[in-house]
């Protein structure tokens, strides 16, 4: 029986359960044998942590406490030195897959797969950075070091095997046709009911995940203010963060009633909250360079359809697969859209999301993408080892 060929997944913030975790299951579901490696560091809390993700290997990372410092680069740049520095002490993998960013990874992973060249590498975009970063009023002073921090990302991506994108607009925006996107996955939710929960009468609204510096509270509150005009809002929020009272207090001065359910990591906890409301909202600045988020995903699995202003892929998907409205100006607009909406096409637009997640983020979904994408990489191989073979 042949070995089994041996991938390794490779992470600087812990991108596991949000996305190595699909690409991980086909891989073992086809006979892999797969590593995960992270750092120790948690990026979001700033502290060291634990993975428990089973035969994680974890490699320490310098500590930093701004998004924006300094600090932050000279711990991404060690990282992506001592993960591959480790690398090359490991027996040499068929596949490693880089998440993208920190974008140093991509300079240390060209230069590895340069010395290896018959490993097959794969650089994953999960977000684009610094392009995701809320530039506000130093638009002008940050465009040339981060023009300069994202060309460390872009010389290098051609050095792999595969590039992948968790959405459309990461390959529009670099300008890359060759860019595969692979959306993000959930793995759908058993047991639960999605017969809807909730009244008619009032609007039962959710916002779910982080309350952070790239969502745009301003235009939740005006939104929220927009749809008390016809009837009585219930902000229902799941999640916590830096800015958690200062949505709490916006919603409550937009008018709407405010349920703070706290971080619930249980998914029948949050399904019984998400299952009596009729949209989830998901708002964030119109600086952020994002096609799709978890949380847009975390909503359709749940059944939920969207009030949103991403743009590019989750706008087309909205439009086309009618999930949502998507969000414009001051929210009066959308908000007009919901009103005229009755029962009958709430409920239908419940469907449709469901039906979307079913169509496009089931695990089930993406791992059959994988398979589609990642056996070609092998292709000639087979021929290449016998004409080496009779050369010898």
């Amino acid at each position: 029986m042949a070995n089994k060929k041996r991938a390794v997944l490779i992470s600087c913030s812990d991108h596991y359960a949000h996305r190595l975790f699909a690409i991980d299951a086909y891989l073992k579901s086809a006979g892999w044998a797969t590593t995960y490696v992270t750092s120790d560091f948690d990026h979001s809390s700033k502290r060291v942590f634990r993975c428990s993700v089973p035969g994680c290997v974890q490699l320490p990372a310098r500590p930093y406490q701004k998004n924006l410092s300094p600090a932050r680069i000279l711990s991404h740049r060690q990282y992506a030195k001592d993960v591959f520095r480790w690398l090359e002490k490991q027996e040499e993998p068929d596949l490693a897959v880089v998440i993208l960013p920190p974008n140093y990874q991509a300079q240390y992973g060209a230069a590895y797969k340069k010395r290896h060249p018959r490993v097959r590498l794969i650089f994953d975009l999960f977000d684009l950075w610094p392009e995701t970063f809320p530039f506000g009023k130093m638009k002008k002073l940050l465009a040339p070091p981060f023009a300069v921090w994202a060309g460390v990302r872009d010389r290098h991506l051609s050095a792999a095997d595969l590039v992948t994108a968790e959405c459309d607009l990461f390959r529009e925006k670099l300008g890359r046709p060759d860019i595969r996107t692979v959306y993000l996955a959930a793995r759908p939710l058993e047991g639960v009911s999605y017969e809807f929960t909730g009244p008619f009468d009032t609007w039962q609204l959710c916002y779910l995940g982080a309350i952070n510096n790239i969502i745009d509270i301003p235009a939740i509150a005006r939104l929220l203010h927009a749809l008390t005009a016809y009837r009585p809002v219930t902000l229902h929020v799941i999640g916590g963060g830096e800015r958690q009272q200062e949505l709490l207090s916006a919603a409550e001065d937009a008018g709407a009633r405010v349920m703070y359910h706290g971080v619930l990591y249980d998914e029948a906890e949050k399904h019984a909250v998400m299952n009596g409301c009729h949209f989830g909202l998901n708002l964030m600045k119109n600086s952020v360079c994002v096609g799709l988020t978890m949380k847009s995903v975390d909503y359709l699995k749940h059944g939920l359809p969207l009030l949103s202003n991403i743009p590019a892929d989750t706008e087309r998907l909205i439009r086309g697969k009618h999930i949502g409205v998507q969000v414009t100006g001051d929210g009066a607009a959308c908000a007009a859209a919901v009103a005229a909406m009755g029962p009958e096409e709430l409920l239908a637009v419940r469907a449709n999301a469901r039906r979307a997640f079913g169509e496009l983020f089931d695990l089930r979904v993406i791992c059959a993408q994988y398979e589609t994408l990642l056996p070609p990489l092998w292709d000639g191989d087979e021929e290449k080892e016998a004409r080496h073979g009779n050369d010898r």
